[in-house]
């Protein structure tokens, strides 16, 4: 998919032309397909039962989703969306490489390109700490909404 992206690169600025529509069309398009699959394969990971016993009390349709499969898997939902976080920081930094004169990836190219290369280096290690610091952030925040999903790990 990483590979059909950068192919789509060029392709997003004619259509959408150079400014931030193809850099947002690229982060789209790279996570929202993964995304598509990782919740329809966390809904099938809810229990069969909780359905089963809303349906039996009478839960229509609207009532299921709402009421039972989006509390059901939310915890786990908000764990997915952690990791394809990251997968859009990856896309994030394909796009900027598209007709761009700023932002990190361009300062990084412009940095390689004059053979600086601590620059690169130290660029490189602070789009990891964003990246970082920005998951321990959301994995404390997690422990701080979901704070029975703890409890269900130490059983």
């Amino acid at each position: 998919m990483r590979h059909t992206i950068l192919a789509v690169g060029a392709l997003a600025v004619a259509v959408l032309g150079i400014y931030q529509a193809p850099k947002i069309a690229i982060i789209f398009i790279g996570t929202f397909f993964q995304q598509v699959l990782i919740i329809a394969n966390t809904t099938r990971k809810l229990d069969p039962s909780l359905l089963e016993a809303a349906q039996t009390l009478g839960a229509k349709n609207l009532a299921l989703l709402f009421r039972v499969v989006v509390p059901g898997i939310l915890p786990d939902l908000y764990k997915d969306m952690r990791i394809l976080l990251g997968w859009a920081w990856t896309y994030l930094i394909v796009a900027e490489l598209i007709g761009t004169s700023s932002g990190i990836t361009w300062f990084i190219t412009q940095q390689a390109r004059y053979k600086n290369f601590d620059n690169v280096f130290a660029a490189i290690m602070i789009i990891g700490i964003i990246g970082l610091l920005t998951d321990l952030l959301l994995a404390w925040l997690g422990r701080r909404i979901f704070p029975w999903q703890r409890q269900a790990a130490r059983a």
